[in-house]
């Protein structure tokens, strides 16, 4: 008879044990071969591509440099033009705010002239431009109510005027003595009046 030696069993477990859990490196490493792969393949492609765009933008950006160094010179040879035309825009916005607060004195004393009767003499007369608009201070004498009236009616009819005052009368040696007082708006140069 033979004579046997010491017995070694081999149990081998092809399947997979469905009750023990595995272990967390192991998992890791499961899905690093399987899933794993496609996504830092995905993740090379995608820093491939950036690579790749990046040398297409510096290529555009010298590309657009070159043509910028082209234009310097014609920019340059412009600026004579930009500087007076700063200049005028100077003036142009000087002018502009001087028509915004311009007084029509030629205006003003036209429609008070327009407004005397002969009987009335003006003695003295003020004008005193306010913010928007003027005041108009009238120290004058009469030689008859209908003169005055005629006057202090004529100038609170005229649109132009505004606040038409009687401030104070006196008569004096057969001479009415009196002071109005009105206002007229400031008007834009070349503003119709009505």
């Amino acid at each position: 008879m033979l004579k046997s030696g010491p017995k070694l069993d081999i149990h081998l477990d092809l399947l997979k044990p469905q009750g023990s859990p595995q272990k967390l490196p192991e998992k890791f490493l499961r899905w690093l071969l399987s899933t794993g792969r496609f996504i830092f393949v995905l993740v090379e492609a995608v820093v491939l591509l950036a690579f790749i765009f990046r040398f297409k933008l510096d290529a555009d950006i010298a590309s657009t440099k070159e043509k910028i160094d082209e234009q310097i010179p014609y920019v340059e040879s412009l600026r004579n033009y930009e500087i007076l035309i700063k200049q005028i825009q100077l003036k142009l916005s000087t002018i502009g705010a001087f028509n915004q607060n311009y007084a029509d004195y030629p205006e003003i004393l036209k429609r008070i002239s327009d407004q005397v009767p002969s009987g009335i003499k003006i003695n003295t007369m003020g004008l005193q431009k306010d913010v928007g608009k003027i005041t108009i201070r009238i120290n004058a004498q009469a030689q008859s109510n209908n003169d005055l009236l005629t006057f202090l009616l004529g100038m609170r009819e005229d649109q132009y005027f505004t606040d038409v005052s009687l401030v104070s009368v006196g008569l004096e040696q057969g001479i009415i003595r009196f002071i109005l007082n009105a206002s007229a708006k400031v008007s834009r140069k070349g503003e119709k009046s009505t």
